[in-house]
């Protein structure tokens, strides 16, 4: 995969010692959460399981919450999408999160040396999203299958998927094939997703499923690796 980004993602405790630097350098997503199936896996009970994901959207860090109980803080206000920068952390319960594009500067001091571990990413087997768009009267409009990393929709030209629908953002939705499993996100300012009429930021099921976007609606089959469908068997028997 080429370089996508030249930063690093600093993750401090509330005292301020570095706790994690993550390489960013080959990843386009990044999710965090307490599951061991997340790419950054964060032992904090004030963290979901799948808290939030990161995104590189137009060439800049993007957070979003996964419909987690307690979202995260900007400036200690709370938001569901923000932009990642090296002078405003984000705290997700009692971790800070913020970039560092100087690669040359010096990071914060930290109590214990080997805490500052560099998070190498994993190249899992994924696999393959179909992604119908429809108007309300089932009628289709747009047919999209995924099969990367990161897959990027909206009405922008600089998606991977250009759908010029009205009442849809420039980057509306990003299709996300990771080792934490595959997930449809709506990354707009103003989430449109809607799932029996409840706003979700994040679907992961398995099952083909049926959601309203806007005056649209997605309906979304998910084929899973095999190795995938194995991780989440073992899942369920815990």
């Amino acid at each position: 995969m080429p370089i996508q980004s030249t930063c690093k993602l600093i993750v401090a405790a509330k005292d301020g010692t570095v706790v994690k630097t993550v390489d960013l350098t080959r990843r386009r997503t990044l999710s965090i959460g307490r599951s061991p199936r997340c790419d950054l896996s964060m032992d904090l009970e004030s963290i979901s399981r799948r808290h939030a994901t990161m995104v590189l959207l137009n060439g800049r860090w993007t957070m979003i919450d996964n419909d987690s109980k307690t979202g995260f803080k900007v400036d200690n206000e709370k938001h569901d999408v923000a932009t990642l920068a090296d002078d405003r952390p984000i705290q997700l319960g009692g971790a800070f999160f913020w970039l560092q594009t100087n690669l040359d500067s010096q990071l914060p001091s930290t109590k214990d040396s080997s805490q500052n571990t560099l998070w190498i990413p994993p190249e899992p087997e994924t696999g393959k999203v179909n992604l119908n768009i429809m108007d309300l009267e089932a009628r289709p409009l747009h047919q999209i299958s995924a099969d990367g990393e990161l897959t990027t929709i909206g009405r922008s030209d600089d998606c991977d998927f250009c759908v010029p629908l009205d009442g849809w953002s420039p980057v509306q939705l990003a299709v996300i094939l990771s080792a934490s499993g595959t997930s449809i996100l709506d990354v707009s300012a103003q989430s449109q997703m809607r799932i029996q009429g409840i706003s979700c930021r994040r679907w992961s099921k398995r099952q083909s499923s049926l959601i309203r976007c806007g005056d649209q609606l997605l309906q979304i089959e998910i084929e899973d690796p095999l190795q995938d469908r194995v991780n989440a068997a073992s899942d369920d028997l815990k």
